[in-house]
């Protein structure tokens, strides 16, 4: 039996994947105990996508859902809010909209957490542990990855990518754009999103690869690349705005 139904918008998938990866290493709750459609394996090919909701709905312990926009607008996701509720499920409201937003709605009135406080979180985490469904508590680790879950919610809210060093220090990007410069001495190419943790340490419109012609490959529009960098710089042009360069030490085209 699954402890906990996670209720989302598919439209949200990517918040849902983000929310059950910090239950499972910050709360500590195992994947087994976790029931959401967002895990492909746990609906079976050519199965019963209804059944199989309504039997691990009826079987869960608490209910959970991520309310966004999309999913107040999900006549699927308030049916299924609705049959959690007839069924008196423990019930946990995270939103990201404000207040305000569930007036008229079926959540006006009720006691909600805010999915972008950790102050809210916590008070989930010690919920959790009142009912039993979980036992023990891992505080230090808890609020290392709330911090970093908020991170990853804000970027989602934002739609500009963060892009994160991988275990071994080298970021992947998307080629977006090929700047054209006079000077055919140089190379620089547009990538999709921002680095993490920038050497500069500013705040940037967008982020640019800018090396010496040669250095490294020629890239174009679509390529994928993965790269390391220990220096970058943020200046401001009349056409692109606030400009991060990043110099790379190592380049290399991703397949």
């Amino acid at each position: 039996m699954k402890k906990i139904f996670i209720s989302y918008c598919t439209k949200n998938k990517e918040l849902a994947e983000a929310f059950i990866e910090f239950l499972q290493l910050g709360m500590g709750i195992a994947k087994q105990d976790i029931f959401c459609t967002a895990y492909l394996e746990m609906l079976e090919t050519g199965g019963n996508f209804s059944e199989k909701i309504r039997q691990q709905l009826q079987n869960c312990e608490a209910f959970v859902s991520l309310i966004t926009e999309e999913y107040l607008k999900s006549a699927f996701c308030l049916v299924e809010m609705g049959a959690a509720w007839g069924q008196n499920k423990r019930f946990f409201p995270l939103v990201t909209v404000p207040f305000e937003r569930l007036n008229h709605t079926p959540f006006q009135g009720m006691q909600m957490r805010l999915l972008d406080s950790i102050e809210a979180l916590s008070a989930v985490y010690d919920e959790f542990h009142t009912h039993g469904i979980l036992e023990s508590y891992q505080t230090a680790e808890f609020h290392k990855r709330a911090v970093e879950f908020q991170r990853k919610l804000r970027n989602l809210e934002s739609g500009e990518g963060i892009l994160e060093k991988d275990h071994e220090g080298y970021y992947k990007a998307v080629i977006e754009g090929v700047r054209n410069l006079q000077n055919d001495q140089y190379r620089c190419y547009k990538i999709k999103g921002h680095i993490a943790e920038p050497p500069d340490g500013m705040k940037a419109e967008s982020d640019w690869l800018f090396y010496w012609a040669g250095a490294f490959m020629d890239l174009q529009v679509g390529d994928y690349v993965k790269f390391k960098t220990t220096k970058s710089k943020v200046n401001t042009f009349s056409d692109i705005g606030r400009a991060r360069n990043i110099y790379p030490d190592e380049l290399w085209k991703v397949d």
